[in-house]
């Protein structure tokens, strides 16, 4: 497997995503490229507010993949816009491993263009979650915590080292810190190298967080959900 072409469809200057199964659990694999990538989930709401062109309207705009949270909004942009394919090519030390698990899961790689509207379902951010970390245990990964409240944080690292016991926690912090403890936290993401910021509320900008950091790390997928940390800590 040389490259990966995920479905996708473009309106009023804006783009959805529809990857499948496989395309959402081999993204830590076609991903560690050197560079950063952020995941975005919108609704009908989210997406009347990234029409407008502003920080968050920005932030959708060049996030590397973007999912419906609601069928409504695809079936939308599908029946009005543009489809199309997005390519990635798949880093060479990984090509013989993805047809593997290409053959094995190949039922779940069924998404194309003629047939995106009959599978047409909302991308659920946990369960995209569930995915992208069983991913990256594979791989011996590791992920940097960012968000919640200190009680929420602490019960939220815990399951994930009590669930995913391969994935390495680089560090974490809650999102009622003080702004002068943000060098610190800026600092930390460097020396861990995560290759999985996960972010969660109450943070500062709440996702827009993501985009005016995105640069402090060499590598990773940047992930925000807003009650992702309540859902983890088993809330």
């Amino acid at each position: 497997m040389e490259s990966v072409s995920i479905a996708c469809a473009f309106l009023d200057g804006l783009r959805l995503d529809f990857p499948s199964q496989f395309d959402l659990f081999i993204l830590p694999y076609l991903w560690d490229d050197d560079k950063n990538h952020q995941i975005c989930f919108v609704d009908k709401q989210n997406w009347m507010h990234a029409r407008k062109r502003d920080e968050f309207g920005s932030m959708i705009a060049s996030a590397d993949l973007i999912l419906p949270r609601d069928s409504g909004i695809a079936e939308n942009v599908l029946a009005h816009g543009e489809k199309a394919l997005r390519c990635w090519t798949v880093p060479f030390i990984y090509q013989v491993l993805l047809d593997v698990l290409n053959e094995s899961m190949v039922e779940e790689n069924t998404v194309g263009l003629e047939n995106m509207k009959e599978q047409i379902r909302a991308y659920k951010p946990h369960k995209v979650l569930t995915l992208l970390l069983s991913s990256l245990e594979k791989r011996n990964g590791s992920v940097f915590l960012l968000g919640g409240n200190p009680i929420t944080l602490i019960k939220a690292e815990k399951n994930i080292r009590a669930t995913y016991p391969g994935i390495t926690i680089v560090g974490s912090m809650h999102g009622l810190y003080r702004p002068e403890e943000e060098p610190a936290i800026i600092e930390a993401m460097q020396k861990g190298a995560p290759q999985m910021i996960l972010a969660g509320s109450p943070l500062p900008a709440e996702e827009c967080w993501i985009p005016r950091h995105m640069n402090v790390t060499r590598s990773g997928i940047f992930f925000y959900h807003k009650p992702i940390m309540k859902w983890i800590s088993g809330r």
